[in-house]
């Protein structure tokens, strides 16, 4: 007998009804599946093989004619332009390619964010909707035992009807949040790719841990600074390009400008560009430094900003957790004496029936009150992942 009892467990603890699905198993989930994250790393695959492009060469050209009126001679040119350029455009290409890096980042943290944020609100939906059940359940209960007693002359008609209409309420609220919890995982199972969604973890605060780490943390690895810090380098490689797009451009080229019997040594030609024109390059220097000088301005303004919304969250995090914590040490176990307590007398019938409703909806709005906390609490939380970067 006891095998088989550790056989029955051991097949229910294996069972797929009794898998549970993560937040994070479906963040992890999300990044793999998600088309943005595979959008993101095609950006970053497409900034690779720009840098290959950064070294490019105009094409050669091939012509022919006749310099002497004998005959036809055949010449190439190729034209190009001061190697620096080809430098700075490399450096830029690297830099392009860093900040596709950076972006990657930035929408996988958003990612995150609207996973965690969703699996949340999936986790309240399922707990109103089991609350909403088990008042259900009592209101049902309720209103058969008015029919009854107002049957046998013991309650009027008002009393009966007040009954009937609280659990028909009741009953359409528990249908409205089973509807809710549906729609929620579905759109948790499109975000995620997860076409088997299980069981959700209980709705519950994490007062310990990623929140401590969280509220130690700071701004510096938020990928929406970085990635505007990178903007910010790029732009100063622009700057650098700019510059060296002042400097001459050469080309060289084969043709017998004379007769037929012209040394090899007189068939070459070379030549350089003179930036004469000073100004236009001015202009775009002076251009790319101001678009650099801007990008530094959006990455303060960016740090700044982020850096405000981190205080404010963690200000709210701390209410929220003092909130918290009176729910659960004193406010629920409080709503649960309400039920028990309410149910007793009006068994007992030392009750009416509008008082008794009045004290089950006050209880059961303490657990509805703790669920809005702990929603609360657990968004503050997500933010303040969210901003860290995590």
């Amino acid at each position: 007998m006891k095998m088989l009892i550790k056989i029955l467990i051991f097949i229910l603890s294996t069972s797929p009804m009794w898998a549970q699905t993560t937040s994070e198993q479906a963040v992890q989930s999300a990044l793999q599946n998600h088309p943005l994250g595979r959008a993101a790393a095609f950006d970053v695959q497409a900034k690779k093989y720009a840098e290959k492009a950064a070294f490019n060469l105009p094409n050669p050209e091939i012509n022919a004619e006749s310099p002497t009126g004998e005959f036809y001679a055949v010449g190439v040119l190729q034209s190009f332009e001061f190697p620096t350029v080809y430098t700075r455009q490399k450096q830029v290409a690297k830099a392009e390619t860093a900040l596709a890096q950076t972006g990657q980042a930035v929408n996988e943290n958003e990612l995150r964010y609207t996973v965690r944020t969703l699996y949340l609100e999936a986790q309240v939906a399922e707990y109103q909707a089991r609350q909403w059940a088990e008042r259900d359940s009592v209101y049902i209960q309720l209103a058969g035992t008015a029919a009854r007693q107002f049957s046998g002359g013991e309650i009027d008609f008002l009393q009966k009807t007040l009954a009937d209409n609280q659990a028909g309420i009741v009953h359409q609220e528990r249908l409205a949040a089973e509807q809710n919890v549906y729609l929620f995982r579905q759109q948790l199972q499109s975000l995620t790719g997860i076409a088997d969604l299980s069981v959700l973890s209980p709705l519950v605060a994490d007062t310990v841990g990623l929140f401590g780490q969280t509220l130690q943390g700071n701004v510096t690895g938020n990928p929406s600074i970085a990635y505007e810090q990178q903007s910010a380098r790029v732009a100063e490689q622009e700057v650098q390009l700019a510059k060296s797009r002042a400097l001459p451009n050469f080309s060289l080229g084969y043709l017998n400008q004379g007769p037929r019997n012209t040394p090899l040594d007189y068939r070459f030609r070379a030549s350089i560009g003179i930036p004469l024109w000073a100004g236009q390059y001015r202009a775009g220097v002076k251009s790319a430094e101001a678009e650099s000088q801007a990008a530094i301005a959006r990455a303060e303004a960016q740090s700044q900003a982020i850096a405000l919304e981190r205080e404010r969250y963690q200000r709210e995090a701390a209410t929220k957790l003092g909130l918290l914590h009176y729910y659960e040490r004193e406010a629920l176990p409080r709503s649960q004496v309400l039920i028990s307590t309410a149910l007793r007398l009006r068994e007992a019938g030392q009750t009416d029936y509008l008082t008794f409703l009045r004290t089950l909806d006050e209880a059961y709005g303490i657990k509805r009150e703790y669920a809005t906390q702990v929603q609360a609490f657990e968004t503050a939380r997500i933010t303040l992942l969210y901003l860290s970067g995590r």
